[in-house]
């Protein structure tokens, strides 16, 4: 903080007698003189050695510190940020870019990273598909006994069949199918000929766990395990349920005895008539009544009707 103080000085004393009040006051401020009074630490003198300035670099301290100081290199144009995909492509992405051939996932068998629970099993070729077709259809084999050659289950099996007589009615319109990309999408999964999976997803009621002492020595086949659980062989099973499958046949017809629908007219309403919209309402218990609001106002009760 500096204060700037003004004194007057008289060089010449000036008697009042001889000039006039105007030009003493002339003289006086020509005559004064101005002094300048430093005080930074007027108010706070312990910062004394903070507030003091430091003094200037001699010449020699000058020609050292142009000496060592060098010459700023240019600065490179900014970069634009490059997206985290492409850097992870570069680095721990590379082994997955070109590989189509074979399954490759981030994890052993698992392609969703984030659902480590989830692992599907390699879906059947469309070789394996088309041999089940022709044995269906040249050979005449129920689904059952394909079912059981091929690991698969007998849901699977109908879906199979069902989706290859879509594949020929489209062949014979005309339609064009993408073979190149199922051909890759089975390599992708890994694709195989052969699964292993139940025919029926029901389990038998097993009971109370029955415990038998074998000689080491002595032959247990499957036929003595049944006569001890005092149950039917496997291949007996196996016929008995070929027989009743015989007995009704898969049919890949739209028009089947399972989509037979017997539809008793209840009412009829000119009031209801909807010519857009057709209701469906069921019932959900042991009983499932299924009662139809057709468009001109008609009431029907369906008494059997195939539940998908």
């Amino acid at each position: 903080m500096r204060i700037i103080s003004i004194t007057f000085a008289r060089r010449v004393s000036i008697p009042t007698s001889v000039y006039t009040k105007s030009s003493i006051l002339c003289s006086l401020c020509y005559n004064h003189k101005r002094t300048y009074h430093s005080t930074p630490t007027l108010f706070n003198k312990d910062n004394k050695d903070k507030t003091t300035t430091p003094p200037p670099p001699s010449k020699e301290e000058k020609e050292k510190v142009d000496d060592t100081t060098q010459p700023e290199a240019p600065k490179a144009p900014s970069r634009i940020r490059r997206p985290k995909y492409k850097i992870w492509l570069v680095n721990e992405g590379k082994n997955f870019t070109d590989s189509y051939d074979r399954p490759n996932y981030l994890g052993s068998n698992i392609p969703f990273p984030m659902n480590p629970f989830f692992k599907p099993q390699p879906p059947l070729s469309d070789s394996t598909k088309e041999e089940i077709w022709l044995k269906f259809t040249q050979e005449g084999q129920t689904p059952r006994k394909i079912g059981t050659d091929y690991g698969v289950s007998l849901k699977r099996v109908e879906a199979i069949l069902k989706l290859k007589k879509l594949e020929k009615d489209m062949d014979k319109k005309g339609i064009t199918l993408q073979k190149n990309l199922s051909e890759n999408i089975e390599k992708m999964l890994g694709a195989r000929s052969f699964c292993a999976e139940p025919l029926t997803d029901t389990l038998p009621k097993v009971g109370v766990p029955n415990f038998e002492t074998v000689d080491e020595n002595q032959d247990f086949s499957p036929e003595d395990a049944a006569k001890i659980l005092r149950r039917p062989t496997l291949a007996k099973i196996q016929e008995k349920e070929h027989q009743e499958e015989l007995l009704k046949p898969f049919s890949l017809e739209e028009n089947s005895t399972k989509d037979e629908q017997i539809m008793t007219l209840v009412g009829r309403d000119e009031k209801e008539t909807n010519q857009r919209f057709q209701f469906k309402f069921k019932t959900v218990g042991k009983e499932q009544n299924v009662i139809l609001r057709d468009r001109d106002g008609s009431l029907y009760k369906i008494e059997k009707e195939l539940i998908r």
